[in-house]
């Protein structure tokens, strides 16, 4: 089985970096959401902007709005890269 090209290390690091939470707030329950995390809307665009920009993952505003948790953050953008042809 290929490994998960995206972890829970690489959203926790974007969570750290980008959106400023500590690494204390960043909880290993990967079904927290990110609203339980206290991430706002502008916050979460910013995770998708990342992903984005960092993974070369396409994520359509309908498809972010359903992502509520790290783990669908983590399978979602885990399913684009598998899925995502390299040229």
């Amino acid at each position: 089985m290929t490994e998960a090209p995206f972890t829970y290390d690489d959203l926790k690091h974007i969570l750290v970096e980008r959106i400023g939470l500590s690494e204390a707030e960043v909880p290993e329950d990967l079904d927290i959401t990110f609203g339980e995390l206290g991430l706002d809307s502008l916050a979460i665009v910013e995770v998708q902007l990342s992903l984005q920009q960092d993974y070369g993952v396409s994520i359509p505003d309908e498809d972010a709005d359903a992502i509520g948790t790290l783990r669908e953050a983590i399978d979602y953008t885990n399913h684009r890269l598998l899925s995502v042809e390299v040229v």
